[in-house]
């Protein structure tokens, strides 16, 4: 994982659930990625074991503000 600025970057490899291909996919926020093939949005599902699964218009993300204190 690289930091850019305030930016957190993260590079896989996995298998892209639209394209069907195993690719990259980039990630600029935690646990959504973009597929570099065909880039479509992915979730990333954790449990157990590691799933991409496609984001559109009705999955909903949260964002969290780093700056405030839990």
């Amino acid at each position: 994982m690289a930091g850019i600025g305030i930016f957190e970057t993260q590079i896989v490899t996995g298998v892209c659930p639209e394209c069907d291909t195993k690719t990259l996919l980039v990630s600029f926020e935690p646990h959504v990625f973009k597929c570099v093939n065909c880039d479509a949005i992915l979730e990333q599902k954790v449990n157990g074991v590691i799933k991409y699964v496609i984001a559109d218009e009705n999955t909903k993300l949260a964002m969290k503000n780093l700056n405030e204190e839990a």
